[in-house]
């Protein structure tokens, strides 16, 4: 699992609060799942929970879930009301069927090989009721590996703290289009900083691929919106 879920878990939770927009996550969401009748929502891959109170104040039967111990932790301290589980997206059970499951911030990238990939899909089917609602959204494989030379570099402050991060990529090609991430970050607080490393692999995805893996699982009505390097998908159980 990457450090920045791990020991970088507190950093992930500072820098990510502006990076990642969760009010317009959470809306596109809500436009969905409104349009079905969805009540009952599983997040697969929540993090550090910044979801959660969307979801709740408008009335949703909410559970989070996260494979790594201190992104739940965080989670749990900031949204003590909530509801939040530890489970891995490739071999979860729920005790009761959901109306849906969300998979945002681009976490279905960590799903590197064809296995991963069917046995989450499955999984998720599996917990869905029939008629549920799959909603992930995930990387691009033509813009992305158009774009792989570019180091990316992203720079936050936080008070009196100011995280910077240079991102670069190279293709790995070892599952599929996966390509290897390697971020180092600088934490700068008054006389303080510190630099801390982090290595990950992700995957991005073409649109047949994605259509054809939903398929495999058992989805139908499946729909893409792409935005950016982003593919948005929506499939019904």
């Amino acid at each position: 699992m990457p450090a920045l879920y791990t020991k970088l878990a507190r950093l992930y939770h500072e820098m990510y609060q502006s990076i990642f927009d969760y009010h317009a996550q959470f809306q596109t969401a809500h436009a969905i799942f409104k349009t079905r009748s969805a009540r009952r929502v599983l997040e697969l891959g929540c993090g550090a929970g910044n979801l959660a109170p969307w979801f709740e104040a408008a009335g949703y039967d909410y559970t989070g879930m996260d494979a790594a111990a201190p992104m739940l932790a965080i989670a749990r301290r900031e949204h003590p009301t909530s509801r939040f589980v530890r489970g891995d997206m490739r071999r979860f059970t729920v005790r009761r069927r959901v109306d849906a499951v969300l998979v945002a911030g681009r976490t279905f990238s960590y799903m590197t090989s064809n296995e991963d990939v069917l046995r989450a899909l499955r999984r998720i089917r599996q917990s869905l009721r029939p008629g549920g609602v799959l909603v992930f959204d995930s990387f691009d494989a033509r813009t992305i590996f158009a774009e792989l030379s570019h180091p990316v570099r992203d720079v936050v402050r936080v008070g009196d703290k100011t995280i910077s991060r240079v991102s670069t990529r190279s293709a790995n090609l070892r599952t599929g289009w996966t390509w290897n991430w390697h971020a180092t970050y600088v934490v700068e607080e008054g006389r303080q900083r510190r630099t801390f490393r982090d290595r990950s692999v992700l995957r991005a995805f073409t649109r047949d691929e994605l259509t054809l893996f939903l398929t495999l699982a058992g989805f139908r009505s499946v729909r893409l919106r792409k935005r950016g390097a982003v593919f948005l998908t929506v499939a019904q159980a």
